[in-house]
């Protein structure tokens, strides 16, 4: 079913709650009674309804008619004041119905009893401002005329037509670029070194045409994540900030493990990139600072031949100077590729031939789109579902074609823009707010969107499900994109998008984010944000003509910049919360701010305020007058210990991010919190356990909820009336008993906790299940369950005193279960009797007196009680003898074994040579008595990496590896092993570690690691190596990059190494006599020298001083004991 709205500029919806606010506030009390006030209110109206019917003629005509641009700015500063002053006076309303009935009285009496100074000095200042704002407003009615403004009724707005469920999700496929992305993709894989030895590859092409779509394709394509060990991707735009640019490559996914925090930028970045082949993405650059350039370049050298930088840019003279050779220039679209690309986003199954009318204009439609994907895109979802000719002709027909020649957007965009509901407008011009390139998740822009009143209520939705819609809308829209190259869950704005939506905001939004912007000229300015990095006292300054401002928004540095050089001091704080009575929005996330002015209690407009990982210690009490507020976030605020104790007080609490704090017991009255929608914390102490009755007034709460300090005085009254069963809308519960059990800590009713337990029995929508620290012997009969249907995650740790599983076999949507710390629970059978059909990750770990797995007979389903396990972990269970044979799981992908002491047996029931079809990883870890994988030969045909360290009686590898591990990348064996196969090593190995001891050195000779082709990276250490005088030659195959080799204390020089000239990256350690490197080797393509622990050779290489440093000088990354030279 479709939703029609009707159409209209982005002032129509706000002039709409601006009337409906009027006629709430004339229902107050205290305005009832006063006549002029009453009378200035319905003047207000009418000048309302007056501006009302020309606003959507003024919007179109804003770009060709600067003047109609500063009667919109004039108009919109003004209907500004006017809903700060309704808010005010419904505040007020509030403050005194709450202050009375905290005081016993009706608002009435509090009203008589109330200072008449008090009272006449508000109505006094609210008649004043209501004369100054429509004064105001009759101006702006008298210019109408001057500007030949039109008056045009619902039926003259275009029409949006909003289908119910309008998601359509970024495309898996991309259109017409399948030779573009060939093209990219043989550079990257390329060994030819014409780009250099760190290649540089630039993409140029306009805005809008998919430079970033196209290197997202690229960036995740299977081939590409194969042939690069490390892949990045920074969003750069116009500020090409040396500093910020390391930090963000160096917090990329699959970087960041090789980041040393404590160390320079530059320095950050050769380590990181040290001897790796890596793909960079340098997304948006557009200046053309070659020195700032180079000095970057600089720091990629360190990386290994083949490496590659892709750089994105609409500048051919940015793409000339960070590379000699052409760049990819990217073209529109041609015609049957653009139309293609607007039918996937205007029809349900992308084809229009079933509308061969609307086919035809759409084709039209997709001509003008000049092959920009951006433009075709936006355009298909505008008219997504939407059937009516005569739509497509106005689109088709519509004058913004045609925009004056000083318009810089698309026209595409900005009919798309136009086309929107007036809601969606508002919503749109506010991400302006945020600087090129941000990245953010829905629920930090729909919590924005409802504390700046953008989200109308609804009886149907909450205004989250409704700023949910929204931003689905505007998704299907082209509007938002998801973020780089790693997730879903992070969206941008396309440059485009964020210079239409700041075209649109003008000065109402300003965005801080290290350009030359003046504060100076802010005085209708309501909306501001800036880089931390960016910021100082003096810049700030410029706010205090900034007064009527309603967002103040921080946002935060790459995480591996650390702290913010900007700090906001309690002075600078307190001036801004003195002079900015009209925010409503107030972050100061990350700030070493220890307490909050008074001055921010009198921010009576204040809907979120967010201190999330500050240093505040105490909130003061004052906040509870903040009755407006929607949003408090206080996570990670590690040095907070207590609540306000009035916090009740804030009724229009929505949400309460309260994680990562160290709070000790939730203030009283929290039952008054009605409208919460998200509680991450309710913490107990020993004086307040029965306060977890307060949760039952709380039905509304979403996500999840930990409830802390169970085992506080808690009983299963208390525990029932909490009501956990009737909140439906929360995914996870997490139960703990003990936020810190001291050792050896003994459960005094282990009956008690069980029937508190049994009373939290969670809803059956609960998706999550956590329990921790329960000190019953036995678990209540609801956790296991089968209504519990959409349960699908449960973790039950340190239930020390549990002797038996909950049976667990009936819940048919567990994909995750954990167990940890169950140190009564001798065996597993019947309770895991299955079958677990939905069961793809399971774990033991910990279980400290766990001897036995047993198989249950009974389950005769295809597959076993576990068909779909992926995942097995058991760890740390000293006296388990056995387990459950790994191939009796058909789709077992990955498997961890550690801390097994007593595990002896067999991984399989086939002992001579089992299959494992669908295994991938195998880990087996200080398990002391295992000897072999099996008796013969392993067939795992896609294990990919395998790893055995420290089983001390483990002396062979499974035979025939060569054959039956085909697929087998990355091998490490560590301190358990006499031999390799006599068979030779997998043929795809990239990578092997092991520790080499006498008897397996005296057998080098029979390695064949010089057979191995593929392999890349070797690391040896040698145990009792004071037998090898010399590094055995043609030992190692030519193809390696990276060598370690470490303990060898008699080894004087390694010169006869036979992969001389392919290496990248040496590391050297524990070789006292070691003197001298091959000299073949310093002069070939070495990227990375490591030495640590090699006295005469250290002595040698001293930078500048040492005799042979001038051989390792052009190594562009050099470290030695710890220290970069």
């Amino acid at each position: 079913m479709d939703v029609e709205l009707p159409g209209g500029s982005l002032l129509s919806s706000f002039l709409s709650r601006l009337v409906d606010g009027i006629a709430f506030v004339e229902l107050v009390d205290f305005i009832r009674r006063q006549k002029n006030t009453t009378g200035l209110l319905k003047k207000l109206k009418i000048r309302l309804l007056a501006v009302n019917g020309v606003v959507d003629d003024a919007e179109e005509r804003q770009i060709r008619s600067p003047a109609v641009r500063e009667w919109l700015d004039e108009l919109t500063d003004t209907l500004c004041h006017a809903e700060d002053l309704l808010d005010e006076i419904q505040t007020e309303d509030l403050r005194r119905k709450l202050e009375g009935g905290l005081s016993g009285e009706s608002s009435t009496t509090t009203f008589f009893k109330s200072s008449s100074l008090v009272l006449s000095e508000f109505e006094r200042t609210t008649d004043l401002k209501l004369v100054e704002i429509v004064y105001r407003l009759d101006l702006i009615v008298d210019q109408m005329a001057a500007l030949a403004l039109k008056i045009r009724g619902v039926k003259d707005r275009p029409r949006a037509r909003l289908s119910t469920v309008p998601r359509v999700e970024e495309e898996s496929d991309i259109y017409g670029r399948d030779e573009d992305k060939e093209t990219i993709i043989s550079l990257l894989l390329s060994g030819d070194e014409t780009y250099g030895r760190i290649g540089v590859i630039p993409i140029v092409g306009m805005g809008g045409i998919g430079k970033t779509t196209l290197v997202k394709h690229v960036f995740n394509d299977a081939r590409v994540k194969e042939e690069f060990d490390l892949q990045g991707w920074v969003y750069v735009s116009y500020d090409f900030d040396i500093v910020r640019i390391t930090e963000s490559i160096g917090d990329c996914q699959s970087i960041r493990s090789r980041t040393f925090f404590s160390r320079d930028p530059e320095h950050l970045l050769k380590n990181a990139l040290a001897g790796k082949k890596f793909l960079i993405v340098l997304d948006d650059v557009w200046s053309t600072n070659y020195a700032s350039w180079d000095f970057l370049r600089g720091q990629f050298q360190s990386g290994a031949r083949g490496s590659k930088i892709i750089v994105t840019t609409r500048d051919l003279s940015v793409a000339s100077m960070m590379s000699s050779l052409p760049a990819h220039l990217l073209s529109q679209l041609s015609e049957h590729d653009c139309w293609e690309l607007f039918a996937k986003h205007a029809f349900e199954n992308a084809n229009g031939g079933e509308h061969p009318r609307l086919e035809v204009i759409g084709r039209e439609i997709a001509r003008k789109c000049q092959g920009l994907p951006l433009a075709a895109k936006s355009l298909g979802g505008l008219l997504r579902s939407e059937l009516d000719l005569k739509q497509w002709e106005m689109i088709l027909n519509s004058d913004i074609w045609n925009p004056p020649g000083d318009w810089i957007g698309l026209p595409a965009l900005w009919l798309s823009y136009c086309y929107l509901p007036s809601h969606l407008k508002r919503c749109l011009a506010y991400c302006s707010i945020f600087p090129r390139g941000y990245q953010f998740t829905k629920s930090e822009l729909v919590s924005l969107w409802m504390a700046e009143d953008l989200l109308p209520p609804s009886k149907r939705k909450t205004m989250e499900q409704v700023g949910d819609d929204y931003f689905h809308i505007l998704i299907s829209r082209s509007f938002f994109q998801h973020s780089g190259a790693y997730t879903q869950s992070v969206f941008t704005v396309h440059d485009l998008i964020s210079d239409l939506a700041k075209f649109i905001s003008g000065e109402f939004c300003v965005s801080l984010d290290g350009g030359d912007v003046s504060l100076t000229m802010v005085r209708k300015t309501r909306h501001f944000s800036y880089m931390k990095s960016h910021v100082t006292v003096e810049k700030l300054e410029g706010l205090h003509n900034a007064r009527y401002l309603r967002t103040f928004l921080s946002i935060p540095p790459p995480q591996n910049s650390g702290t913010s050089d900007f700090r906001m001091s309690n002075k600078v704080l307190g001036n801004l919360s003195r002079t900015l009575q009209c925010l409503r929005v107030l972050d100061l996330s990350g700030y070493d701010i220890i307490a909050l002015p008074d001055a921010v209690s009198s921010l009576k407009h204040l809907r979120q305020l967010v201190l999330s990982g500050s240093s505040i210690q105490k909130l003061p009490n004052s906040i509870c007058t903040l009755y407006n507020l929607q949003t408090l976030s206080l996570s990670d605020c590690t040095e907070l210990v207590e609540l306000p104790t009035n916090l009740g007080s804030l009724i229009n609490l929505r949400h309460l991010d309260i994680k990562g704090t160290r709070l000790e017991k939730m203030p009283p009255s929290m039952g008054k919190l009605k409208n919460l929608q998200l509680l991450t914390d309710f913490v107990l102490d020993k004086h307040s356990g029965d306060s977890i009755a307060e949760l039952s007034e709380l039905q509304h709460l979403h996500g999840s909820l930990l409830i802390s300090g169970l085992d506080h005085n808690v009983d299963d009254v208390a525990a029932l009336k909490a009501n956990l069963r009737g909140k439906e809308y929360l995914n996870e519960l997490r139960l703990l008993w003990k936020k810190y059990e001291p050792r050896g800590h003994v459960t005094k009713d282990s009956q008690k906790d069980r029937e508190v337990l049994g009373q939290l029995q969670p809803h059956a929508n609960l998706r999550e299940l956590v329990i921790k620290s329960f000190g019953g012997s036995s678990f209540p009969d609801w956790l296991g369950d089968p209504y519990l249907s959409k349960l699908s995650s449960i973790e039950l740790e340190d239930c020390k005193h549990c002797s038996f599983l909950p049976p667990l076999g009936k819940l048919p949507s567990l994909a995750k279960l954990s167990i940890k710390g169950f140190n009564e629970l001798l065996s597993i059978g019947f309770e895991l009797c299955g079958p677990f059909r939905s069961l793809k990750e399971l774990s033991f770990i910990g279980m400290l007196k766990w001897q036995e797995w047993s198989y249950v007979d009974g389950c005769h389903e295809e597959g076993g009680v576990f068909p779909n396990l992926c995942k097995l972990t058991l760890g740390d269970c000293p006296y388990l003898t056995n387990i459950l044979p790994l191939d009796s799981f058909p789709k077992l992908e990955d498997v961890r074994l550690f801390g097994l002491r007593s595990f002896a047996g067999s991984l399989s029931q086939e002992s001579q040579c089992p299959t494992f079809l669908s295994l991938r990883r195998l880990s087996i870890d200080k398990c002391p008595k295992l000897v072999c994988l099996s008796d013969g030969g392993m067939d795992a045909p896609n294990l990919k990496e395998m790893r055995i360290l420290w089983c001390g009686e483990f002396r062979s590898l499974p035979k025939q590896m060569h054959t039956l591990l085909p697929s087998l990348e990355h091998l490490q064996i560590e301190g358990c092993l006499d031999s390799f196969p006599e068979e030779g090593l997998p043929p795809a190995l990239k990578s092997l570690e092991f520790h080499c001891n006498n008897g397996l050195f005296k057998n080098h000779q029979h390695w064949g690691l010089q057979r191995v082709s593929s392999l890349r990276d070797l690391r040896i250490w040698f145990w009792g190596g004071e037998e090898v005088c010399s590094f055995p030659e043609r030992l190692l195959p030519t193809s390696l990059t990276s060598l370690s080799i470490s303990n060898l204390p008699n080894v004087t020089t390694l010169e006869k190494l036979s992969c001389v000239n392919s290496l990248q990256s040496l590391y050297i350690s524990c070789m006292p006599k070691l003197r001298s490197l091959p000299e073949e080797m310093l002069a070939s393509s070495l990227s990375q020298l490591v030495i640590t622990n090699c006295p005469l050779l250290q002595e040698r290489v001293q930078k500048e001083r040492g005799e042979a440093w001038s051989k390792i000088a052009d190594i562009p990354c050099i470290e030695i004991d710890g220290e970069e030279i």
